[in-house]
């Protein structure tokens, strides 16, 4: 390509031939982010001042991770049997059971958030709704290690945070296909194919009455012969 000075041809074009239509296009796009600008200048702000200010959570968001504490008896709901440790994709979550006389406890409990994938599979096993999903998201932090939850730290967000609407027994109630009808649709509905098979019966039992009347009458005539 030729590459001379001093307005000759350079390339396609002569050197400074651009100049006036990309100083246009810079001015016409500066006065586009202007006007734009100006338009949003007295508009409602749709970012808050977070953390001073907290925007509410949806019904349906899911957040950090926690376990929970039986309501009637205040003990834990974990039984340590290691379920959601088995389904855990990346695997994060260790658990080591504590066997006793009346139920089995949780002795230890980690769960690595930093790696968390938050799909939510440990609390849609979970037989006892030990753990479940808040409604927040607040643990950032700037030190990894903070993010290494035990047993006690996941209960005690249990207690600080609001708990989200999903729990393993109500999820998987949402996953259940229907049941098959009842017994009692079943009872009804061999009760009308007996209803329906009775009137053949009926019928049936109209012709044997009009069979004995012609018997009757054949017995009186032989009466009347023999007389």
């Amino acid at each position: 390509m030729d590459r001379r000075l001093g307005g000759k041809p350079l390339g396609n074009r002569q050197l400074g031939e651009s100049f006036w239509p990309d100083l246009g296009n810079l001015l016409s796009a500066v006065k586009r982010a202007m006007w734009i600008t100006l338009l949003n200048l007295f508009r409602k702000p749709v970012t808050v001042h977070y953390p001073t200010v907290k925007r509410v959570y949806p019904d349906r968001f899911r957040g950090v991770l926690a376990l929970t504490y039986d309501k009637e008896t205040a003990e834990e709901n974990c039984i340590g049997c290691r379920l959601c440790e088995y389904v855990c994709p990346p695997q994060v979550i260790k658990v080591e059971m504590l066997k006793a006389e009346k139920r089995n406890f949780a002795k230890t409990f980690t769960l690595e958030l930093y790696a968390c994938e938050f799909c939510e599979l440990c609390v849609q096993v979970c037989p006892t709704d030990a753990i479940i999903m808040m409604k927040s998201f607040d643990l950032a932090t700037s030190d990894r290690r903070e993010l290494l939850l035990d047993k006690d730290r996941l209960h005690t967000i249990g207690l600080q945070f609001e708990p989200s609407w999903a729990t393993g027994t109500g999820l998987r109630a949402m996953q259940t296909p229907p049941k098959a009808p009842a017994a009692d649709a079943k009872a009804e509905v061999k009760g009308a194919k007996s209803e329906g098979g009775a009137a053949p019966l009926q019928g049936g039992a109209a012709t044997l009455e009009g069979g004995a009347a012609t018997l009757e009458g054949g017995a009186a005539t032989l009466e009347g012969g023999a007389g």
